[in-house]
């Protein structure tokens, strides 16, 4: 019961909060977030309000603490302690005035060379770090909303910030995105993060799924097993003719430094696939996903092809286009990526 009315009472600071703040929106003379100034009707009532959530937040995660999993306490605890310590550390380098609404000056440098909002993203990894630690539904509701007006946030702000600062922050603006480009934050790590390393991560992934999103298992255990062993032969396989192709046409075989390969190579195994080891990565996945029998596992699948693209593929590929031109080239036009049919 005291649940209830904590998560109640804390939605109702949440939602007025949330309302106050788009209403600039639809009443052009109104003003919320930010607030005109710091002793302003407007920066009093967030105050208040923020705070009657925030407490709530607290008294649930208290009264509503549900947590025994080893895993809970070192991922949920983990990512609570790194976003919300990044968010206090950035708010402290934006300035305490300027995050309350003083326009003390447009920070362009540090974390805000990547993102306009920052700070946002790192408390909403916070968020989500602390929903996992306590493992309560009232709590995760109210964490939710918090996420929600997050993501809303740089959408009020930025007409404020463009009044306050002009063609500063127009210029600013389209230079730096809303929230993040992960092709700025993933390209120092092209190259550099070995692929077993990305499948290690995604198989870890696919376990954490099929414990959190649990349900009955599609097939029985001995059919799992059976299928999983078949796929684990046929990406054995796979790698095994990449490996046997690369040693005839005597290239590289280290991932990381692709300006070593002396050859395209384009027989066996390769003239279905540009990829086979990282296809036979895939393999080992999909048999890994079938084994622990949950649908949520498929969910990390999409994770790990995205990451072995743009980590190791697309950067492999522009190295051999440069250094194989047209060879390389008319050898992307007739084989995939990733699977051709023969």
């Amino acid at each position: 019961m005291l649940s209830l009315l904590v998560f109640f009472l804390g939605l109702t600071a949440i939602v007025a909060i949330t309302a106050l703040s788009i209403a600039p929106l639809l009443i052009g003379s109104f003003e919320f977030w930010p607030p005109p100034g710091p002793k302003s009707w407007q920066h009093k009532v967030f105050r208040l309000l923020f705070r009657i959530f925030f407490v709530c937040l607290i008294v649930l995660s208290i009264v509503d603490f549900n947590s025994s999993d080893l895993w809970r306490f070192v991922l949920g605890g983990g990512l609570l302690g790194i976003g919300f310590g990044f968010a206090l550390s950035w708010t402290g380098f934006l300035g305490w005035k300027n995050a309350f609404g003083d326009a003390t000056g447009l920070k362009t440098k540090g974390p805000f060379s990547v993102s306009r909002s920052p700070i946002y993203l790192v408390s909403i990894i916070g968020m989500i770090g602390w929903a996992l630690l306590v493992n309560s539904d009232p709590l995760t509701g109210l964490l939710f909303f918090w996420a929600v007006l997050y993501v809303g946030a740089p959408f009020v702000e930025e007409p404020w910030m463009r009044r306050r600062y002009g063609n500063e922050y127009g210029k600013y603006a389209s230079k730096v995105p809303r929230y993040i480009s992960l092709k700025e934050v993933l390209s120092p790590l092209e190259l550099k993060v070995p692929p077993a390393v990305i499948v290690i991560a995604s198989a870890g992934n696919m376990y954490w799924l099929a414990q959190m999103i649990w349900h009955e298992e599609l097939l029985h255990f001995p059919l799992r097993l059976l299928l999983y062993i078949l796929i684990e032969v046929l990406a054995i396989g796979i790698l095994l003719a990449a490996l046997k192709a690369f040693r005839i046409h005597e290239t590289t075989m280290n991932p990381l430094v692709p300006n070593n390969a002396s050859n395209v190579v384009r027989s066996g195994v390769y003239q279905y696939t540009r990829n086979p080891m990282y296809l036979s990565m895939f393999c080992v996945l999909l048999g890994w996903a079938i084994l622990l029998g949950q649908l949520s596992t498929l969910a990390a699948l999409p994770l790990y092809v995205y990451l072995i693209t743009r980590l190791q593929i697309i950067p492999e590929e522009e190295i051999l286009l440069r250094k194989f031109a047209d060879e390389y080239r008319r050898y992307g036009e007739t084989t995939s990526r990733w699977l051709s049919l023969p």
